[in-house]
């Protein structure tokens, strides 16, 4: 058999081994697992109230320095 045949079905093979791969698995799992879905979100919610805390805690601190310095 000629040899571009080789290289066109050994691609086509690879092709579709990483496509059922991609869509069956992500890194962390089965993508359509509802619980992983969930602690992901819930992840997500505890970043953004870190960040709030930091972010009060910080202008707190920021308006106590202000009105130390302001007197």
């Amino acid at each position: 058999k000629p040899f571009p045949y080789y290289s066109a079905s050994y691609a086509e093979a690879r092709f579709n081994l990483e496509d059922h791969r991609s869509r069956s698995y992500s890194f962390n799992g089965p993508r359509d697992n509802p619980e992983m879905k969930r602690k992901k979100r819930v992840a997500s919610y505890n970043k953004y109230a870190v960040e709030g805390k930091f972010i009060s805690s910080f202008r707190s601190k920021f308006r106590w320095i202000k009105a130390k310095f302001a007197d």
